[in-house]
């Protein structure tokens, strides 16, 4: 084992040393700081290609959203109608929809992160059991955060923007369908 103040040359020159006096075919040199380096720069690199995936998922489903609860607030004018014909006021109701897509979103947000740490634990215990490897398991926090963030913006922005386009239509209109 080297001293921990010892330059990145001076490494490389003593792991050189080494190869030179031992036969290749009988005896591996590893050295360990530069594979941990690029191993950690593999792991950075593929945590940055998740968020990437990630954001572009949640891109993605904040237009689905969009388009679903358009459809929705279309077919649901009714409903709509009713509840301000009973003194709900635009913002509430508009509220009213935020929750509902809020509620659904983070259901399937929190039921889909126990669903897949469940997994990834089974199936990372399951491969340390094979190679005979102590269990251990990092969690993606950073990423966790950013997709929650995002789930949460694209819930409120999906259902808000189809919900305001019947902000300016009267009760008696939007109950006789006359809304679009």
């Amino acid at each position: 084992r080297l001293p921990d103040n010892v330059t990145d040359v001076e490494r490389e020159d003593f792991v050189n040393q080494l190869r030179s006096h031992f036969d290749p075919q009988e005896y591996i040199t590893l050295e360990t700081a530069t594979l941990e380096a690029s191993a950690g720069l593999a792991a950075k690199g593929i945590q940055y290609f998740f968020m990437f995936v990630a954001v572009l998922q949640i891109t993605l489903d904040f237009f689905m959203l969009w388009v679903a609860f358009t459809s929705n607030v279309k077919n649901n004018s009714w409903e709509f109608g009713v509840l301000r014909s009973l003194g709900l006021s635009m913002q509430r109701t508009l509220r009213a929809y935020i929750y509902e897509a809020l509620a659904l979103v983070l259901t399937a947000f929190f039921l889909g992160a126990i669903v897949g740490i469940g997994l990834a634990v089974t199936l990372a215990m399951q491969f340390n059991l094979f190679l005979e490897l102590p269990f251990s398991f990092a969690f993606p926090t950073q990423l966790f955060i950013m997709v929650f963030v995002c789930a949460v913006f694209a819930a409120v922005a999906g259902s808000y923007i189809p919900a305001r386009q019947l902000r300016g239509v009267g009760i008696a209109n939007v109950l006789k369908g006359n809304t679009f």
